[in-house]
């Protein structure tokens, strides 16, 4: 479940996992936060990545997006990506 700024839950093997949120750079346009928060679940899963980190990879996806104008027309590297998620939670993906 998605809370915006409150982060996120995800219910999974009968645990509750609070996911923070990661503030954004800038608060431009919301179009597509939904479908960038699912791109990182789907990475996590696919990648078979833990609860935690697949939640934290979707927040910040949402956030990177949240910060460009219009639906996915934004481009970063996974190298970019994964920076920020180093200096978002304190550890590599």
């Amino acid at each position: 479940m998605t809370k915006g700024a409150q982060g996120a839950q995800i219910y999974a093997d009968g645990k509750n996992i609070a996911i923070p949120a990661v503030k954004p750079e800038k608060l431009i346009d919301p179009t597509g936060c939904g479908d960038a928060f699912r791109g990182g679940l789907l990475y996590g899963l696919e990648n078979k990545l833990d609860w935690e980190t697949t939640g934290r990879l979707a927040s910040l996806m949402g956030s990177i997006k949240i910060a460009h104008q219009g639906p996915q027309n934004h481009l970063l590297s996974r190298s970019e990506i994964m920076t920020r998620f180093q200096d978002a939670f304190g550890y590599s993906i």
